[in-house]
């Protein structure tokens, strides 16, 4: 099996022989120049870049997703396909909610990722910048400290959505840099970061890439 690679607007994501390996993006051009490969791919300014690489291989043509919209992100779309029906959440610089149901695409939404909604209170003010996010209890509002109480302000609109989204009870799907965060406040959600390796898969084999 060739390597699969999610590249992504910050990063790039290689997965090969069971392991996910983390790039800069101009580390994994010239790593992988010469080596076929098979990719999906967000970032924009990186189009031309990737046309010139000759043994890469965009899987994005072969991809198809019933319900998806014109322009939605391929990540999304592959995403989607992985796992069946259910609601997937890509927690990464961006966070995507997206409802798969019936094998189609039900709707989704995009919210801020964590760290960019860290950065919007720190420049509020200096008082309200915290490096990493306090254990919450979403039954309870914080009284202990400032970093407790932006800290629920940051997960609990993310859950109270997903739960508003998921009203038929799917099983939800998490990935992404805070994905296993998320998923400890989401009951019986799953987490792995290999689901956009597994839809790459599915669209390889039927494709017959």
């Amino acid at each position: 099996m060739y390597p699969l690679v999610d590249i992504g607007n910050s990063y790039a994501h290689l997965y090969k022989g069971g392991e996910i390996i983390t790039f800069k993006h101009e580390n994994l051009f010239k790593e992988y120049a010469k080596s076929k490969l098979y990719y999906i791919n967000v970032k924009h300014s990186l189009k031309e870049r990737l046309k010139e690489m000759p043994h890469w291989i965009d899987l994005e043509p072969y991809v198809t997703l019933k319900g998806a919209y014109e322009g939605m992100g391929i990540d999304r779309k592959v995403l989607l396909l992985s796992r069946g029906d259910g609601l997937y959440i890509d927690a990464g610089s961006a966070i995507t909610i997206d409802k798969y149901e019936n094998g189609a695409f039900g709707g989704g939404v995009i919210l801020p990722g964590i760290s960019m909604q860290k950065q919007s209170y720190a420049q509020i003010s200096p008082v309200l910048a915290i490096e990493e996010l306090a254990p919450i209890d979403l039954e309870m509002l914080p009284k202990e400290s400032t970093h407790s109480a932006v800290s629920y302000g940051i997960i609990a609109p993310i859950i109270a959505l997903v739960e508003k989204i998921n009203r038929s009870n799917l099983n939800v799907y998490c990935c992404g840099g805070d994905g296993e965060l998320l998923s400890y406040y989401i009951k019986e959600a799953h987490y792995s970061n290999k689901y956009i390796f597994e839809g790459m898969q599915k669209v390889m084999k039927e494709c017959r890439c």
